[in-house]
């Protein structure tokens, strides 16, 4: 009955559902059925779910406690096909269920396999009584415990093609990262080995003016250099599962403005900070710092000032708001946001960058037991915030 069935499980590919679809047809035609069931069982939770319905408009889409069903019950604990000659008298099924459906004669064969059930076929005939000899019975049996490897087989191979196509994806993203890594590493390095040969080869000739314009844009591109490879570092980290965070008591009014004269010194009249000196805090101070230096310098970046740090003690949660007075962040790239290796294309374009930045500060928000998360400022702009548990502001 299942040969052609097993052949083509055998040989793959296949859509599963198609594979449970055919077991239900291929018993029912064997076994002169009108309607059929094919019920999936959780044995962890005790449940099952009717996912092939055929010649029955079974309700809903939930799982169910087995014990709502005492025949489905029996048949799991027999390990056996159970016939039910009248489902009123035996109890067999919720009396709504058999005045609905107008259930005679029913059937379960449990879907087994190396002892364990995986689901049931429930099979009748419409609303008509029938007999089921015991030959009958004992090839159910059997069919079920066929039909409960070509599912399980079907289930691996779906469980396997999610896995390739994961692999596939994170290969993809992989290569793009490699492929941006580089491009922003390239650039930088080309621009400081011109300036380091401008200066080696012209230095004595070059003016003041000259002079100082390459050592601008020395600062700004070992900096770049400096911004990727600390966060390649960071990227390795999560991954190796190796950071540490450790609580402490600090101000961070203080390691803000520090925060400002090291990362941007050059345009701290851009920055406001709406920050009490005075308010403490007491969690992981590096990474609060790395959080917050990524807001701000993605709105130094991205945005326009003035850029605003101010914090916003709410009723259940702490948080450093950063704001800047740009055109925020495109809302059809809002979703991607946080995501490894993301780029906006009208930014990256403007700005650069390796789609790092969010999603590394995102990690340090959780590791300290809060979140980051976008909004859109008003009028315009972009606010992003750092929220943290309440527990982590000292009174």
């Amino acid at each position: 009955m299942f040969h052609e069935l097993a052949r083509v499980v055998a040989a793959g590919p296949y859509d599963v559902n198609d594979v449970l679809d055919r077991i239900c047809s291929e018993v029912r035609s064997a076994f002169d059925f009108e309607r059929a069931l094919l019920v999936r069982y959780d044995s962890a939770a005790e449940t099952v779910h009717a996912v092939v319905r055929q010649g029955i408009d079974w309700p809903g889409d939930e799982w169910l406690p087995v014990d709502m069903f005492p025949f489905l019950r029996r048949a799991l604990e027999a390990g056996r096909t159970l016939y039910v000659q009248d489902p009123r008298v035996e109890a067999a099924i919720p009396e709504k269920l058999v005045e609905r459906f107008g259930v005679q004669s029913i059937v379960a064969v449990p879907l087994a396999v190396e002892n364990r059930c995986i689901g049931f076929l429930v099979l009748d005939q419409a609303g008509k009584e029938f007999e089921l000899e015991e030959s009958e019975s004992q090839l159910l049996t059997t069919l079920g415990c066929v039909a409960a490897v070509l599912i399980e087989k079907a289930d691996q191979f779906a469980e396997l093609q999610e896995a390739v196509e994961e692999l596939r994806s994170v290969d993809g993203v992989k290569s793009e990262f490699i492929s941006i890594a580089s491009h922003e590493l390239r650039t930088p390095i080309a621009v400081v080995h011109g300036v380091a040969s401008t200066l080696h080869l012209r230095g004595e000739q070059l003016d003041g003016a000259q002079l100082r314009d390459l050592q601008q844009t020395m600062y700004e591109q070992t900096s770049r250099l400096a911004e990727l490879a600390t966060q390649l570092l960071d990227l390795s980290r999560f991954e190796a599962g190796v950071v540490v965070v450790e609580r402490e008591r600090f101000r961070p009014r203080q390691r803000i403005d520090e925060l400002l004269l090291r990362l941007v010194p050059d345009r701290i009249e851009d920055c406001m900070v709406e920050v009490e000196p005075t308010l403490e805090l007491l969690t992981d101070p590096g990474a609060f710092e790395r959080v917050v230096s990524n807001l701000i310098t993605n709105a130094l970046r991205y945005g326009e000032p003035p850029v605003v740090v101010r914090a916003e003690n709410g009723a259940a949660r702490f948080r450093f708001l950063v704001e800047d007075s740009g055109n925020g962040v495109d809302p059809a790239f809002v979703p991607r946001l946080f995501e490894r290796f993301s780029r906006s294309e009208s930014t990256s374009r403007r700005a650069g960058g390796a789609g790092l930045g969010l999603s590394i500060a995102s990690s340090f928000a959780q590791a300290i037991g809060g979140g980051l998360t976008y909004e859109q400022a008003e009028p315009h702009g972009a606010r992003f915030a750092l929220e943290l548990p309440k527990q982590a502001l000292v009174t």
